[in-house]
Protein backbone atom coordinates (compact mmCIF):
# COMPACT_ATOMS: atom_id res chain seq x y z
CA UNK A 1 0.00 0.00 0.00
CA UNK A 2 1.15 3.81 -0.88
CA UNK A 3 -0.13 5.21 2.48
CA UNK A 4 -0.20 4.34 6.03
CA UNK A 5 -2.88 2.72 7.13
CA UNK A 6 -3.24 4.83 10.07
CA UNK A 7 -4.88 7.16 7.70
CA UNK A 8 -7.49 5.29 7.74
CA UNK A 9 -8.07 4.11 11.23
CA UNK A 10 -10.57 6.14 13.59
CA UNK A 11 -8.66 8.72 16.58
CA UNK A 12 -9.96 5.97 18.82
CA UNK A 13 -7.81 3.12 17.39
CA UNK A 14 -4.82 5.91 16.81
CA UNK A 15 -4.76 7.38 20.08
CA UNK A 16 -5.20 4.36 22.06
CA UNK A 17 -2.33 2.47 20.28
CA UNK A 18 -0.03 5.73 20.54
CA UNK A 19 -0.75 5.99 24.23
CA UNK A 20 -0.78 2.17 24.76
CA UNK A 21 2.51 1.32 24.14
CA UNK A 22 5.86 1.25 25.77
CA UNK A 23 6.66 4.83 24.79
CA UNK A 24 10.09 5.90 24.29
CA UNK A 25 11.82 3.95 26.92
CA UNK A 26 13.03 1.47 24.90
CA UNK A 27 14.50 3.31 21.82
CA UNK A 28 16.25 5.37 24.24
CA UNK A 29 17.95 2.42 26.06
CA UNK A 30 18.62 0.84 22.51
CA UNK A 31 20.57 4.36 21.92
CA UNK A 32 22.48 3.99 24.86
CA UNK A 33 23.42 0.65 24.31
CA UNK A 34 24.60 1.28 20.37
CA UNK A 35 26.29 4.42 22.03
CA UNK A 36 28.55 2.18 24.50
CA UNK A 37 29.60 -0.35 21.53
CA UNK A 38 30.88 2.55 19.46
CA UNK A 39 33.21 3.44 22.49
CA UNK A 40 34.46 -0.21 23.65
CA UNK A 41 34.92 -1.07 19.19
CA UNK A 42 36.57 2.44 19.24
CA UNK A 43 38.91 1.13 21.75
CA UNK A 44 39.48 -2.08 20.95
CA UNK A 45 40.80 -0.73 17.54
CA UNK A 46 43.02 1.76 18.75
CA UNK A 47 44.64 -0.87 21.46
CA UNK A 48 45.11 -3.35 18.64
CA UNK A 49 46.46 -1.45 15.77
CA UNK A 50 49.04 -0.02 18.80
CA UNK A 51 49.71 -3.81 19.97
CA UNK A 52 50.67 -4.60 16.23
CA UNK A 53 52.48 -1.91 15.67
CA UNK A 54 53.99 -2.69 18.66
CA UNK A 55 55.34 -6.11 17.95
CA UNK A 56 55.64 -5.33 14.32
CA UNK A 57 58.19 -2.75 14.89
CA UNK A 58 60.34 -4.20 17.36
CA UNK A 59 60.11 -7.97 18.04
CA UNK A 60 58.44 -9.64 14.99
CA UNK A 61 60.10 -8.45 11.91
CA UNK A 62 60.37 -10.38 8.58
CA UNK A 63 57.65 -10.88 5.74
CA UNK A 64 55.51 -12.70 8.34
CA UNK A 65 55.51 -9.89 10.46
CA UNK A 66 54.67 -7.83 7.11
CA UNK A 67 51.87 -10.31 6.43
CA UNK A 68 50.12 -10.43 10.02
CA UNK A 69 50.42 -6.48 9.51
CA UNK A 70 48.53 -6.12 6.68
CA UNK A 71 45.46 -8.69 8.53
CA UNK A 72 45.57 -5.88 11.61
CA UNK A 73 45.44 -2.85 9.51
CA UNK A 74 42.20 -4.54 7.88
CA UNK A 75 40.84 -5.50 11.22
CA UNK A 76 41.61 -2.39 12.73
CA UNK A 77 40.03 -1.04 9.63
CA UNK A 78 36.77 -3.30 10.48
CA UNK A 79 37.19 -2.47 13.90
CA UNK A 80 37.19 1.45 14.07
CA UNK A 81 34.08 0.98 10.90
CA UNK A 82 32.14 -1.19 12.96
CA UNK A 83 32.49 1.26 15.87
CA UNK A 84 31.51 4.57 13.64
CA UNK A 85 28.47 2.09 12.57
CA UNK A 86 27.15 2.03 15.95
CA UNK A 87 27.42 5.09 16.50
CA UNK A 88 25.32 6.17 14.07
CA UNK A 89 22.63 3.70 14.91
CA UNK A 90 22.85 4.69 18.73
CA UNK A 91 22.40 8.90 17.02
CA UNK A 92 19.55 7.45 14.39
CA UNK A 93 17.53 5.38 17.64
CA UNK A 94 17.99 8.65 19.54
CA UNK A 95 16.59 10.71 16.79
CA UNK A 96 13.86 8.15 15.98
CA UNK A 97 12.75 8.46 19.97
CA UNK A 98 12.08 11.70 19.35
CA UNK A 99 10.14 11.59 16.41
CA UNK A 100 7.80 8.86 18.95
CA UNK A 101 8.01 11.58 21.77
CA UNK A 102 6.99 14.63 19.22
CA UNK A 103 4.01 12.12 17.74
CA UNK A 104 2.45 11.38 21.10
CA UNK A 105 2.23 14.66 21.76
CA UNK A 106 0.76 15.80 18.59
CA UNK A 107 -1.77 13.02 19.14
CA UNK A 108 -5.48 13.80 20.91
CA UNK A 109 -5.94 12.05 24.38
CA UNK A 110 -8.05 8.56 24.29
CA UNK A 111 -9.98 10.16 26.67
CA UNK A 112 -11.23 13.55 25.31
CA UNK A 113 -11.85 11.11 22.00
CA UNK A 114 -13.80 8.83 24.57
CA UNK A 115 -15.69 11.86 25.56
CA UNK A 116 -17.00 13.44 22.22
CA UNK A 117 -18.18 10.39 21.59
CA UNK A 118 -20.43 9.84 24.81
CA UNK A 119 -21.31 13.28 24.32
CA UNK A 120 -22.88 12.59 20.84
CA UNK A 121 -24.62 9.69 22.06
CA UNK A 122 -26.27 11.84 25.13
CA UNK A 123 -27.30 14.45 22.50
CA UNK A 124 -28.65 11.67 19.87
CA UNK A 125 -30.42 10.37 22.27
CA UNK A 126 -32.63 13.22 23.31
CA UNK A 127 -32.74 15.07 20.12
CA UNK A 128 -36.82 14.26 20.30
CA UNK A 129 -37.77 17.86 18.64
CA UNK A 130 -34.18 18.74 17.02
CA UNK A 131 -33.17 20.76 19.36
CA UNK A 132 -29.75 19.18 19.78
CA UNK A 133 -28.94 19.17 16.38
CA UNK A 134 -26.80 22.30 16.21
CA UNK A 135 -24.67 20.67 19.39
CA UNK A 136 -24.55 17.56 17.26
CA UNK A 137 -22.94 19.10 14.51
CA UNK A 138 -20.46 20.60 16.82
CA UNK A 139 -19.33 17.49 18.46
CA UNK A 140 -19.35 15.54 14.84
CA UNK A 141 -16.56 18.54 13.84
CA UNK A 142 -14.83 18.57 16.87
CA UNK A 143 -14.34 14.66 16.09
CA UNK A 144 -12.85 15.38 12.78
CA UNK A 145 -10.82 17.54 13.64
CA UNK A 146 -9.56 14.88 16.14
CA UNK A 147 -9.30 12.22 13.47
CA UNK A 148 -6.71 14.86 11.64
CA UNK A 149 -4.71 15.20 14.59
CA UNK A 150 -3.91 11.76 15.24
CA UNK A 151 -3.01 11.16 11.17
CA UNK A 152 -1.22 14.19 11.01
CA UNK A 153 0.86 12.95 14.27
CA UNK A 154 1.21 9.63 13.00
CA UNK A 155 2.22 11.14 9.18
CA UNK A 156 5.39 12.95 10.79
CA UNK A 157 6.18 10.05 12.98
CA UNK A 158 6.51 7.51 9.81
CA UNK A 159 8.50 10.04 8.18
CA UNK A 160 11.25 10.89 10.74
CA UNK A 161 11.59 7.31 11.84
CA UNK A 162 11.93 6.40 8.08
CA UNK A 163 14.52 8.93 8.14
CA UNK A 164 15.99 7.89 10.87
CA UNK A 165 15.97 4.19 9.38
CA UNK A 166 17.51 5.43 6.00
CA UNK A 167 20.44 6.95 7.13
CA UNK A 168 22.14 3.94 8.42
CA UNK A 169 24.18 3.17 5.71
CA UNK A 170 24.57 -0.87 4.83
CA UNK A 171 26.75 -3.33 6.41
CA UNK A 172 27.78 -4.52 3.00
CA UNK A 173 29.00 -1.31 2.19
CA UNK A 174 30.77 -0.17 4.91
CA UNK A 175 32.91 -3.63 4.51
CA UNK A 176 33.37 -3.31 0.76
CA UNK A 177 34.78 0.46 1.50
CA UNK A 178 37.13 -1.03 3.59
CA UNK A 179 38.33 -3.69 1.28
CA UNK A 180 37.01 -6.92 2.36
CA UNK A 181 35.39 -9.34 0.76
CA UNK A 182 32.54 -11.15 2.71
CA UNK A 183 32.85 -14.50 1.06
CA UNK A 184 36.81 -14.78 0.49
CA UNK A 185 37.98 -18.23 -0.16
CA UNK A 186 41.74 -18.32 -0.01
CA UNK A 187 45.06 -16.00 0.55
CA UNK A 188 44.81 -13.20 2.92
CA UNK A 189 41.06 -12.86 3.84
CA UNK A 190 39.88 -11.25 7.18
CA UNK A 191 36.71 -12.38 7.51
CA UNK A 192 33.02 -14.06 6.93
CA UNK A 193 33.04 -17.39 5.86
CA UNK A 194 36.35 -17.66 4.25
CA UNK A 195 38.05 -20.92 3.62
CA UNK A 196 41.62 -20.24 3.13
CA UNK A 197 45.30 -19.49 4.61
CA UNK A 198 45.66 -16.63 7.12
CA UNK A 199 42.45 -15.46 7.71
CA UNK A 200 40.89 -14.11 10.72
CA UNK A 201 37.50 -14.29 11.84
CA UNK A 202 33.69 -16.29 11.79
CA UNK A 203 33.47 -19.32 9.78
CA UNK A 204 36.95 -20.02 8.42
CA UNK A 205 38.21 -23.37 7.74
CA UNK A 206 41.55 -23.09 7.07
CA UNK A 207 44.90 -22.28 8.54
CA UNK A 208 46.54 -19.88 10.71
CA UNK A 209 42.46 -18.06 11.72
CA UNK A 210 41.81 -16.47 14.55
CA UNK A 211 38.86 -16.58 15.28
CA UNK A 212 34.60 -18.32 15.50
CA UNK A 213 34.01 -21.69 14.06
CA UNK A 214 37.43 -22.64 12.33
CA UNK A 215 38.19 -25.94 11.40
CA UNK A 216 42.19 -26.46 11.08
CA UNK A 217 45.59 -25.31 11.88
CA UNK A 218 46.35 -22.93 14.30
CA UNK A 219 43.25 -21.17 15.96
CA UNK A 220 42.94 -19.12 18.53
CA UNK A 221 39.10 -19.03 19.33
CA UNK A 222 35.35 -20.12 19.43
CA UNK A 223 34.37 -23.69 18.07
CA UNK A 224 37.60 -24.41 16.28
CA UNK A 225 38.06 -28.23 15.32
CA UNK A 226 42.35 -29.07 15.10
CA UNK A 227 45.42 -28.21 15.82
CA UNK A 228 47.01 -25.90 18.33
CA UNK A 229 43.93 -23.97 19.17
CA UNK A 230 43.39 -21.79 22.02
CA UNK A 231 39.86 -21.14 22.75
CA UNK A 232 35.99 -22.57 23.72
CA UNK A 233 35.05 -25.94 21.90
CA UNK A 234 37.91 -27.27 20.46
CA UNK A 235 38.58 -31.18 19.48
CA UNK A 236 42.41 -31.91 18.79
CA UNK A 237 45.76 -31.22 19.39
CA UNK A 238 47.09 -28.76 21.83
CA UNK A 239 44.14 -26.99 23.18
CA UNK A 240 44.15 -24.57 26.47
CA UNK A 241 40.69 -23.82 27.09
CA UNK A 242 36.47 -25.03 27.29
CA UNK A 243 35.31 -28.46 26.46
CA UNK A 244 38.48 -29.41 24.33
CA UNK A 245 38.56 -33.16 23.67
CA UNK A 246 41.93 -34.32 22.81
CA UNK A 247 45.34 -33.82 23.22
CA UNK A 248 47.58 -31.42 25.59
CA UNK A 249 44.38 -29.64 26.75
CA UNK A 250 44.23 -27.64 30.13
CA UNK A 251 41.03 -26.48 30.88
CA UNK A 252 37.46 -27.19 31.35
CA UNK A 253 35.96 -30.34 30.75
CA UNK A 254 38.49 -32.02 28.87
CA UNK A 255 38.59 -35.36 27.92
CA UNK A 256 41.80 -37.30 27.06
CA UNK A 257 45.80 -37.43 26.89
CA UNK A 258 47.43 -34.61 29.03
CA UNK A 259 44.69 -32.28 30.62
CA UNK A 260 45.09 -30.54 33.62
CA UNK A 261 41.80 -29.45 35.08
CA UNK A 262 37.64 -30.01 35.40
CA UNK A 263 35.91 -32.85 34.23
CA UNK A 264 38.66 -35.10 32.74
CA UNK A 265 38.43 -38.29 31.77
CA UNK A 266 41.64 -40.12 31.08
CA UNK A 267 45.59 -40.15 31.00
CA UNK A 268 47.42 -37.61 32.79
CA UNK A 269 44.58 -35.77 34.36
CA UNK A 270 45.19 -33.91 37.42
CA UNK A 271 42.00 -32.05 38.82
CA UNK A 272 38.69 -32.32 39.71
CA UNK A 273 36.72 -33.88 37.30
CA UNK A 274 33.29 -36.17 37.40
CA UNK A 275 35.28 -37.57 40.16
CA UNK A 276 37.88 -39.51 37.62
CA UNK A 277 37.29 -42.52 36.05
CA UNK A 278 40.22 -43.93 34.20
CA UNK A 279 43.66 -44.53 35.16
CA UNK A 280 46.21 -42.64 37.61
CA UNK A 281 43.72 -41.35 39.58
CA UNK A 282 43.99 -40.11 43.36
CA UNK A 283 39.83 -39.24 44.33
CA UNK A 284 36.60 -40.14 44.82
CA UNK A 285 35.10 -42.53 43.06
CA UNK A 286 37.63 -43.25 40.57
CA UNK A 287 37.24 -46.73 38.48
CA UNK A 288 41.21 -47.82 37.13
CA UNK A 289 44.15 -48.49 37.73
CA UNK A 290 46.70 -46.74 40.52
CA UNK A 291 44.10 -45.32 42.50
CA UNK A 292 44.05 -44.45 45.86
CA UNK A 293 40.96 -43.24 47.36
CA UNK A 294 37.12 -44.02 47.49
CA UNK A 295 35.29 -45.99 45.82
CA UNK A 296 37.81 -47.20 43.16
CA UNK A 297 37.68 -50.47 41.70
CA UNK A 298 41.21 -51.98 39.48
CA UNK A 299 44.41 -52.70 40.44
CA UNK A 300 47.05 -50.76 43.01
CA UNK A 301 44.07 -49.16 45.12
CA UNK A 302 44.33 -48.29 48.47
CA UNK A 303 41.37 -47.15 50.06
CA UNK A 304 37.43 -47.93 50.93
CA UNK A 305 35.74 -50.25 48.58
CA UNK A 306 38.32 -51.10 46.27
CA UNK A 307 37.77 -54.42 43.75
CA UNK A 308 40.89 -55.61 42.29
CA UNK A 309 44.77 -56.60 43.63
CA UNK A 310 47.31 -55.41 45.36
CA UNK A 311 44.62 -53.32 47.40
CA UNK A 312 44.93 -52.63 51.19
CA UNK A 313 41.72 -51.21 52.97
CA UNK A 314 38.33 -51.91 53.37
CA UNK A 315 35.92 -54.12 51.68
CA UNK A 316 38.47 -54.58 48.75
CA UNK A 317 38.02 -58.15 46.72
CA UNK A 318 40.91 -59.40 44.78
CA UNK A 319 44.63 -60.55 45.61
CA UNK A 320 47.04 -59.68 48.64
CA UNK A 321 44.41 -57.05 50.33
CA UNK A 322 45.05 -56.16 53.61
CA UNK A 323 41.54 -55.61 55.41
CA UNK A 324 37.95 -56.42 56.16
CA UNK A 325 35.78 -58.72 54.16
CA UNK A 326 38.53 -59.15 51.26
CA UNK A 327 38.40 -62.15 48.68
CA UNK A 328 41.57 -63.39 47.66
CA UNK A 329 45.11 -64.62 48.34
CA UNK A 330 47.47 -63.42 50.87
CA UNK A 331 44.97 -61.09 52.69
CA UNK A 332 45.57 -60.10 56.05
CA UNK A 333 41.73 -58.95 57.61
CA UNK A 334 38.53 -59.61 59.06
CA UNK A 335 35.78 -61.94 56.46
CA UNK A 336 38.79 -63.04 53.80
CA UNK A 337 38.14 -65.99 52.25
CA UNK A 338 41.44 -66.92 50.13
CA UNK A 339 45.06 -67.92 50.70
CA UNK A 340 47.33 -67.84 53.25
CA UNK A 341 44.58 -64.85 55.26
CA UNK A 342 45.47 -64.16 58.99
CA UNK A 343 42.34 -62.74 60.31
CA UNK A 344 38.91 -63.84 61.19
CA UNK A 345 36.56 -66.09 58.94
CA UNK A 346 39.12 -66.78 56.55
CA UNK A 347 38.93 -69.42 54.19
CA UNK A 348 42.03 -71.32 53.21
CA UNK A 349 45.49 -72.54 55.12
CA UNK A 350 45.45 -69.84 57.87
CA UNK A 351 44.40 -69.65 61.38
CA UNK A 352 41.39 -67.77 62.29
CA UNK A 353 37.44 -67.82 63.71
CA UNK A 354 34.86 -68.96 62.16
CA UNK A 355 37.21 -70.45 59.37
CA UNK A 356 35.86 -72.48 56.42
CA UNK A 357 39.73 -74.22 55.13
CA UNK A 358 41.78 -76.98 54.84
CA UNK A 359 43.54 -77.93 58.13
CA UNK A 360 42.35 -74.84 59.45
CA UNK A 361 42.43 -74.51 63.63
CA UNK A 362 39.36 -72.02 65.29
CA UNK A 363 36.14 -71.65 66.27
CA UNK A 364 32.78 -72.56 63.57
CA UNK A 365 34.80 -73.59 61.00
CA UNK A 366 34.50 -75.58 58.06
CA UNK A 367 37.28 -77.30 57.05
CA UNK A 368 39.12 -81.10 56.60
CA UNK A 369 40.84 -81.98 59.53
CA UNK A 370 40.64 -78.99 61.65
CA UNK A 371 40.29 -78.67 65.56
CA UNK A 372 37.88 -76.14 66.23
CA UNK A 373 34.07 -75.44 68.22
CA UNK A 374 31.23 -76.04 65.44
CA UNK A 375 33.93 -76.67 62.92
CA UNK A 376 33.15 -78.75 60.10
CA UNK A 377 35.11 -81.58 58.03
CA UNK A 378 37.10 -84.25 59.69
CA UNK A 379 37.49 -81.85 62.95
CA UNK A 380 37.84 -82.00 66.59
CA UNK A 381 35.29 -80.00 68.49
CA UNK A 382 31.88 -79.50 69.39
CA UNK A 383 28.93 -79.09 66.50
CA UNK A 384 31.27 -79.97 63.61
CA UNK A 385 30.19 -81.08 60.35
CA UNK A 386 33.27 -83.37 59.75
CA UNK A 387 34.87 -86.27 58.40
CA UNK A 388 35.77 -88.07 61.44
CA UNK A 389 35.71 -85.33 63.95
CA UNK A 390 35.36 -85.84 68.06
CA UNK A 391 32.80 -83.41 69.08
CA UNK A 392 29.18 -82.74 70.22
CA UNK A 393 27.06 -82.27 67.00
CA UNK A 394 28.96 -83.13 64.21
CA UNK A 395 27.46 -84.67 61.15
CA UNK A 396 29.85 -86.77 59.52
CA UNK A 397 31.93 -89.57 59.55
CA UNK A 398 33.59 -91.72 62.14
CA UNK A 399 33.39 -89.31 65.48
CA UNK A 400 32.91 -89.58 69.07
CA UNK A 401 31.03 -87.09 70.50
CA UNK A 402 27.49 -85.76 71.45
CA UNK A 403 25.22 -85.23 68.96
CA UNK A 404 27.47 -86.14 65.81
CA UNK A 405 26.09 -87.08 62.66
CA UNK A 406 28.17 -88.94 60.91
CA UNK A 407 30.02 -92.53 59.87
CA UNK A 408 31.19 -94.83 62.58
CA UNK A 409 30.26 -92.19 65.29
CA UNK A 410 30.38 -92.87 69.02
CA UNK A 411 27.89 -90.43 70.49
CA UNK A 412 25.10 -88.79 72.08
CA UNK A 413 22.05 -88.44 70.05
CA UNK A 414 24.51 -89.59 66.53
CA UNK A 415 23.21 -90.67 63.38
CA UNK A 416 25.63 -93.12 61.16
CA UNK A 417 25.56 -96.36 59.21
CA UNK A 418 27.94 -97.88 61.70
CA UNK A 419 26.85 -96.40 64.92
CA UNK A 420 28.62 -97.70 68.50
CA UNK A 421 26.40 -96.91 71.57
CA UNK A 422 24.37 -94.18 72.68
CA UNK A 423 21.49 -92.89 74.30
CA UNK A 424 18.90 -91.96 71.49
CA UNK A 425 19.69 -92.11 68.22
CA UNK A 426 20.12 -94.21 64.92
CA UNK A 427 22.48 -96.86 66.67
CA UNK A 428 22.44 -95.32 70.00
CA UNK A 429 19.76 -95.33 72.96
CA UNK A 430 16.96 -95.79 70.32
CA UNK A 431 18.41 -97.22 67.37
CA UNK A 432 17.42 -99.01 64.17
CA UNK A 433 20.60 -100.03 62.42
CA UNK A 434 23.16 -102.77 63.86
CA UNK A 435 24.36 -101.60 67.13
CA UNK A 436 23.49 -102.25 70.58
CA UNK A 437 21.00 -99.88 72.17
CA UNK A 438 18.22 -99.25 74.53
CA UNK A 439 15.68 -99.42 71.83
CA UNK A 440 16.89 -100.87 68.49
CA UNK A 441 17.53 -103.45 65.76
CA UNK A 442 19.51 -105.55 68.82
CA UNK A 443 18.86 -106.89 72.34
CA UNK A 444 17.77 -103.61 74.02
CA UNK A 445 15.04 -102.42 76.69
CA UNK A 446 12.35 -101.24 74.58
CA UNK A 447 12.48 -103.55 71.33
CA UNK A 448 10.26 -102.83 68.06
CA UNK A 449 10.83 -106.33 66.27
CA UNK A 450 9.76 -109.93 66.75
CA UNK A 451 13.26 -111.60 66.95
CA UNK A 452 14.19 -109.19 69.91
CA UNK A 453 14.12 -111.45 73.40
CA UNK A 454 13.66 -109.09 75.46
CA UNK A 455 10.71 -108.05 78.10
CA UNK A 456 8.84 -106.88 76.07
CA UNK A 457 8.42 -107.59 72.19
CA UNK A 458 5.68 -105.94 70.25
CA UNK A 459 5.10 -107.98 67.32
CA UNK A 460 3.70 -110.48 69.69
CA UNK A 461 0.07 -110.41 71.58
CA UNK A 462 0.66 -109.75 75.66
CA UNK A 463 -1.17 -112.31 77.99
CA UNK A 464 -4.20 -112.03 78.88
CA UNK A 465 -3.60 -112.27 82.65
CA UNK A 466 -2.40 -108.32 82.70
CA UNK A 467 -0.45 -107.60 85.74
CA UNK A 468 1.18 -110.90 86.01
CA UNK A 469 4.27 -109.89 85.46
CA UNK A 470 4.79 -106.86 88.11
CA UNK A 471 6.13 -107.53 91.16
CA UNK A 472 4.27 -107.80 94.45
CA UNK A 473 4.96 -105.97 98.14
CA UNK A 474 3.61 -108.27 100.02
CA UNK A 475 1.32 -106.08 102.34
CA UNK A 476 -1.20 -108.62 101.23
CA UNK A 477 -0.21 -112.08 101.35
CA UNK A 478 -3.48 -113.87 100.38
CA UNK A 479 -5.03 -111.47 97.88
CA UNK A 480 -5.04 -112.34 94.29
CA UNK A 481 -4.30 -110.55 91.36
CA UNK A 482 -7.97 -110.30 90.18
CA UNK A 483 -9.76 -109.18 93.73
CA UNK A 484 -11.50 -106.28 94.25
CA UNK A 485 -11.37 -104.37 97.08
CA UNK A 486 -14.42 -102.37 98.39
CA UNK A 487 -12.94 -100.85 101.42
CA UNK A 488 -9.15 -99.90 102.12
CA UNK A 489 -7.60 -101.93 104.18
CA UNK A 490 -4.80 -100.77 106.22
CA UNK A 491 -1.94 -103.24 106.63
CA UNK A 492 -2.34 -105.65 110.21
CA UNK A 493 1.19 -105.22 112.39
CA UNK A 494 2.28 -108.61 112.68
CA UNK A 495 4.34 -107.94 115.81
Amino acid sequence: MTNPHFAWLPPEINSALMFAGPGAGPLLAAAAAWDGLAEELASAATAFGSVTSDLAGNAWLGPSSAAMMAVATQYVGLLSAAAAQAEQVSAQAAATASAFEAALAATVQPAVVAANRGLLQVLAATNWLGQNSPAIMDIESAYEQMWALDVSAMSGYHVDASAAAGALAPWQQVLSNLGINISNNGQISLGFGNTGSGNMGSGNSGSSNMGSGNTGNSNAGSGNYGNSNVGSGNTGSGNVGFGNNGNNNFGFANTGNGDIGFGLTGDHQIGFGGFNSGSGNIGIGNSGTGNIGFFNSGSGNVGIGNTGSLNSGLFNSGSANMGMANTGSMNSGLYNSGFEQTGFAGQGAEASLLTSSTAATGGISAANASSSLLSSAAETGGFNTALRHPGIFAPDMPAQNVGNSSNVATALTGTSSTPTAGLSGTAAVVGSNAGPAMRGAYPGLINARSADGEPRNSNTRESDNLGAGIPRSGFYPNRQSDETSEVLRLPVRSD
